[in-house]
């Protein structure tokens, strides 16, 4: 009895959490939208932390990964026709993201290596990131770098949204190097 109760109640669970996922949602795949809406740029390294330094419990931590998250000023800007952003980047000591748990390296120890390491890199080694319209897809043009992974951004670059019905809208993603 109660192996049926329990095959009953898994039941219920798996129709009952299905059907929200269909609640109150629009049918896209035909649709048209092909819109890039935001940028957001990111820049990574590595770093060696010690964790509990001086008791018998250290622990040295080799490549942890440090994320600084740039401030940034959004700009929609037009150029021969394809529209696009200029965006204006920034850092400050808030823009150091440290995760994991906390060693012997501070936020600015962490802000002090970043700002060596970015002067030496400029815009060629960021992360970007945009926001397009659902069930669209984006694809790099004329060589410029995959998104989401580390990409040279020193000059304008241009992206292809593809909407789901096949239509398409290029774009540019300028970026100003603002330190």
């Amino acid at each position: 009895m109660k192996r049926v109760l329990n095959i009953l109640v898994g039941c219920l669970l798996i129709f009952s959490m299905n059907s929200c996922l269909y609640h109150n949602l629009g049918e896209l795949e035909n649709s048209s939208d092909k819109k890039m809406t935001n940028v957001d740029y990111t820049y990574r390294f590595l770093y060696n932390d010690t964790i509990q330094k001086g008791t018998a419990n250290q622990e040295i931590l080799e490549g942890r990964v440090c994320e600084v998250i740039f401030n940034k000023s959004l700009e929609a800007v037009e150029e021969n026709g394809v529209p696009g952003f200029k965006t204006t980047i920034t850092h400050d000591l808030n823009s150091i993201q440290k995760a994991g748990p906390s060693g012997s390296v501070t936020k600015e120890m962490l802000y002090e290596m970043f700002k060596e390491q970015i002067a030496q890199d400029g815009l060629t080694k960021l992360w970007v990131y945009v926001s397009i319209s659902d069930a669209a897809i984006i694809s790099p043009l004329d060589g410029a770098p995959v998104l989401g992974a580390p990409g040279n951004f020193t000059e304008d670059r241009f992206y292809r949204v593809t909407a789901a019905d096949g239509s398409a809208q290029d774009y540019v993603l300028k970026t100003i190097k603002a330190f």
